[in-house]
């Protein structure tokens, strides 16, 4: 007869151990996920606990100190002796995988419970009420399922009472100031009050209308502004042509200006002006193709780990991130919502653009909120967003589509300067009489 094994992960734990070993600052992260009898080797457990002590203790967590702390225990050898616990030193090359490595040991530690109250609960099959047993089977499996807080399941740690949710609030008006992410158009910025870490702004627009340039202006202000980084993923458009534009954006000059002068045909002064502008020292870009919005995730904390702060991330466009879903509607809705995720996981403000469809396209006239592509869904995952549109008499305007802050459908009109793809600032619009189409309407 096949003897079953009874559910573990050796490799998970030693992982896990391993993982504290490398970085003994991601014991506040692992004890929030696992206790030491999720662990199945009793050596581990004796391991991880005595981790803890050194923790506590505010000790460092290093092969000498586990080394003579076990010893002074008795229990080195019990362990496996110092020769153990070398090898798990030199297990995990990072602690960056840790929270996936205490998925797994806690998964099996729950598969191991609902084993063995199988078993228990077998033995008691035939005695006493039905009702009795079927009350203590759900007693025991929500007592199990309990063990899964913090980690895929939910914890009472998530429901905030008055006083946590006051303190909460006091530091977030503390931070804000300079976790705030600010267009730096002031009419804008006072209807909007800025996009706050996970906050979404998402910009839909008609073509032609310039905005990834709008994107570029926004991330090169916000690095100028703030002295934070901005990261950049472009989808879309290759760095190099990205890289033309933000000369242009920096130096007020043209293209064509930026590629002669690289060329070396014509020295330009506004170039050389636009090289050295400090913003673009605060400009990160990502140009990977076929990005998935958890590969974005890593990107930004991998840009956290190496440049520090990042103020604000944008993505050009939703149309182009992979995701989920038969169609259009489906992977549009997924990643709408998913993107609000990300941003508050992130703790990071998020701007979003976005294409229009068909029907926004080939109707012309004011940008309304259901011409997004993709479907209205779009909006549930915003908490701003402006659509960019062109009047009658081609001046640019802003719209307002969706604000948390504040009042929506306000049009603003926005200055251009076209030819350095540079916006300089947005003013109060009003549609003309001729562009509503009436006649003797006082404004």
């Amino acid at each position: 007869m096949e003897r079953k094994v009874t559910p573990h992960s050796l490799e998970a734990e030693m992982s896990v151990l391993g993982a504290v070993f490398v970085e003994d600052a991601c014991l506040s992260k692992v004890s929030g996920m696992i206790d030491g009898l999720d662990f199945h080797r009793e050596a581990h457990r004796k391991i991880y606990h005595t981790m803890l002590t050194l923790h506590r203790q505010r000790q460092p967590i290093d092969l000498v100190t586990m080394v003579q702390r076990l010893k002074d225990d008795g229990s080195l050898e019990e362990i496996g002796g110092a020769a153990y616990l070398a090898s798990l030193v030199d297990y995990v090359p990072t602690a960056a995988n840790v929270a996936h490595y205490c998925r797994i040991v806690k998964e099996k530690s729950v598969a191991r419970q609902v084993k063995a109250f199988a078993v228990e609960l077998m033995g008691k099959a035939g005695d006493g009420s039905a009702a009795e047993l079927l009350t203590d089977a759900k007693v025991k499996l929500q007592e199990i399922a309990g063990s899964l807080d913090g980690l895929d399941g939910v914890s009472v740690n998530d429901i905030l009472t008055f006083d946590q949710r006051r303190k909460r609030y006091e530091q977030h008006i503390r931070e804000l100031d300079t976790a705030r992410f600010t267009t730096g158009f002031p009419i804008l910025d006072t209807c909007i009050r800025g996009v706050a870490p996970g906050e979404v702004m998402t910009i839909i627009a008609y073509s032609g209308t310039f905005k990834t340039a709008l994107l570029q202006n926004l991330l090169l202000g916000g690095a100028e502004r703030s002295g934070y980084f901005s990261l950049f993923c472009s989808l879309e458009m290759p760095v190099e042509k990205l890289f033309e534009r933000e000369i242009q954006i920096n130096g007020g000059v043209s293209g064509r200006e930026v590629e002669d002068h690289f060329s070396g045909r014509q020295d330009n002064l506004g170039v050389k002006k636009g090289m050295e502008r400090i913003a673009s020292d605060g400009l990160l870009v990502c140009e990977k193709p076929r990005l998935t919005l958890e590969k974005i995730g890593r990107y930004v904390e991998l840009a956290r780990q190496k440049r520090g702060r990042i103020g604000v991330v944008g993505i050009d466009y939703l149309g182009l991130i992979h995701g989920p879903g038969k169609t259009l509607f489906e992977k549009t809705a997924n990643l709408s919502i998913e993107v609000k995720n990300m941003a508050k996981e992130l703790n990071t403000p998020i701007i979003l653009l976005c294409q229009i469809n068909r029907t926004g396209a080939t109707s012309g006239g004011e940008i309304e909120m259901y011409h997004a592509k993709g479907g209205g869904d779009i909006e549930a995952g915003a908490d701003f967003m402006l659509g960019l549109w062109r009047d009658k008499e081609d001046q640019l305007v802003c719209k307002v589509l969706k604000n948390r802050n504040g009042p929506t459908d306000q049009n603003f009109l926005v200055s251009l300067d076209r030819q350095s793809l540079t916006f300089k600032g947005m003013s109060p619009y009003k549609l003309t009489q001729a562009q509503h189409g009436l006649k003797d309407i006082p404004f």
